[in-house]
């Protein structure tokens, strides 16, 4: 399932949250070989603080497979903190009090059904459904290029704020997708998403010992909610052309607007 998690329901969380922080040194350090700090095997850094938010999506198994960081911007960035030397001249301004950061947004789920890709567009529109609502109307961040075509396939509407600069793994590119009604709808349409995308548990019923007991009760209560739910994984197989975990990792996105009209 996908599950919002903030500092208002984190408590029911503890064990999932350093979940999180193991699988994000494990892909960003350990498999991109982005130079962050990891601290008892955890990747943590000065974003996760009250502000910060996060979508994180699980397996079947209650693994922790997707995540995706968001946070307001009108005091700290990413964006403005490290990367303001690659922003063109005369945008809107970053902490503008309207537009909130994603970062830190991975996926190791590897199936390429339908199903799978659902998933990977569920976690990608919960940050935007919830800014929407927050009367925020746009998301920036800072992407790998080879994460593009996945964005642009996955149903976001994207804007490249200046040209892709390398950052020492790779070259990247700060963006800024919008939010708006027209957009969520457009990305629902395309995927066959419930809304919202997302669940959020803050109490556990008598009975309940985690939130994974929590949504699966709120699966049976809505069914819509199976659209996103975890299905066993099925391989799909090698990238024989992959060369580096960096290869490996990016070519386990396939998401497109094909992809998303098929059964």
């Amino acid at each position: 399932m996908i599950h919002l998690i903030s500092k208002d329901n984190s408590a029911l969380y503890q064990e999932e949250i350093r979940d999180l922080h193991q699988a994000r040194a494990e892909v960003f350090v350990n498999q991109l070989g982005w130079d962050l700090t990891v601290k008892d095997g955890l990747e943590y850094d000065e974003y996760d603080d009250a502000r910060a938010s996060n979508i994180i999506g699980f397996s079947a198994e209650n693994q922790v497979v997707m995540g995706l960081r968001f946070r307001p911007t009108d005091d700290c960035s990413m964006l403005l903190d490290h990367f303001s030397h690659v922003l063109p001249a005369g945008i809107r301004p970053i902490d503008d009090g309207r537009t909130w950061e994603l970062s830190r947004g991975f996926c190791v789920e590897r199936g390429m059904r339908r199903h799978n890709l659902r998933r990977k567009a569920a976690c990608m529109i919960a940050p935007l459904e919830l800014a929407y609502e927050a009367g925020i109307d746009r998301c920036v961040g800072f992407t790998d290029v080879r994460m593009l075509s996945f964005c642009y396939g996955v149903g976001w509407k994207l804007t490249l704020l200046g040209s892709a600069t390398d950052y020492g793994q790779g070259e990247a590119v700060a963006y800024e997708v919008e939010v708006s009604q027209a957009a969520l709808d457009e990305m629902r349409q395309m995927w066959g998403l419930p809304r919202p995308s997302h669940i959020l548990i803050d109490k556990l019923l008598p009975g309940e010992d985690n939130v994974h007991v929590a949504a699966a009760r709120l699966t049976r209560e809505h069914p819509e909610l199976q659209k996103i739910a975890a299905q066993p994984e099925i391989e799909s197989g090698t990238h024989p052309s992959a060369t580096t975990g960096a290869d490996v990792y990016y070519g386990r996105f396939g998401a497109s607007r094909s992809a998303s009209r098929g059964h």
